[in-house]
């Protein structure tokens, strides 16, 4: 075999060398360490790697990166629609793509692209004004539940000082939730047929939190009011807020990726009204059951 060194289309650092036949389709691949350790008469086929996972143009660089993950891959070989080698993609170019899209997926998390750190001061409120339209409206319908428990709040001034703790913990363990599943969707770790596992595993953990904080709640709001239904009262609007927060942050993105939406850039919104409106109607609908009739 001969190996042109001057090469300019060569990467700087490459790991495996292809062999190729006659129509310069690759075949087969040897690792450099293997070539060097390898005598000189030794035949590439008993030391190249075969099959070989190919890599076309037209893939898009996340499912590029997937698969490197998914295969342990050093690097790949770019191949044309006739099968020729045209080039090959390494690690460090797929370093690069995973920060990058990681990066993507936190800014859509946000309702952001990362073009907004350029955009002008009008393309930035027009590509964020939708989503926090729709916030407005579910801020909306949380509002119109706590009005309908004015009456109890008004009698009962508690409730409105320990509103915004069982709120402020069910978004934070939705968002905890919804974290994982975007994730997991985007890495394609979850799917379809393993989706109940993952609702499973995450409802889970979101009640096995929610009994925890429950516990502690519970004894800071008895020591606090002087009142142990009222302790028993948020106890219990905790723990089923951190269940339909957990739910919420699984069930979610799954719902939105089956009817075409990204998860990344719409789920949080739905994520959050599903926790604030769960969260009020939770403590002010047990606190007027128990502590009001």
């Amino acid at each position: 075999a001969r190996m042109r060194a001057d090469s300019a289309e060569l990467p700087d650092e490459f790991f495996e060398i292809y062999i190729v036949d006659a129509a310069m389709r690759p075949i087969g691949a040897v690792r450099v360490s293997s070539l060097l350790r390898s005598g000189r008469d030794t035949p590439l086929k008993d030391i190249m790697r075969a099959p070989l996972i190919l890599i076309r143009p037209e893939m898009d660089q996340e499912e590029v990166a997937q698969t490197f993950q998914k295969y342990h891959m050093a690097s790949a070989p770019v191949v044309d629609d006739a099968g020729r080698l045209t080039g090959m993609v390494t690690i460090d170019d797929i370093v690069d793509v995973i920060s990058e899209e990681s990066e993507e997926d936190l800014l859509k998390l946000a309702g952001v692209s990362e073009a907004a750190q350029t955009d002008s001061v009008f393309k930035s409120v027009r590509a964020r004004a939708p989503w926090l339209l729709v916030n407005l409206g579910t801020a909306v319908v949380a509002s119109a539940v706590i009005s309908a428990f004015q009456d109890s709040i008004t009698e009962l001034v508690a409730l409105a000082v320990l509103m915004p703790i069982v709120a402020s913990m069910g978004g934070n363990a939705g968002t905890q939730a919804l974290a994982v599943a975007v994730r997991a969707i985007a890495s394609r770790d979850l799917n379809e047929s393993n989706a109940p596992r993952y609702v499973l595993r995450e409802g889970m953990t979101a009640v096995s939190n929610g009994l925890i904080f429950a516990v502690v709640l519970a004894g800071v709001v008895a020591f606090w009011f002087n009142s142990v239904m009222l302790a028993f009262s948020i106890a219990l609007a905790v723990l089923i807020t951190f269940a339909c927060a957990g739910l919420a942050g699984i069930l979610v993105p799954l719902t939105l990726r089956r009817f075409g939406a990204d998860p990344a850039v719409s789920s949080s919104v739905f994520v959050t009204f599903v926790t604030d409106v769960v969260g009020f109607l939770a403590f002010l609908g047990l606190a007027t059951l128990i502590l009001l009739r």
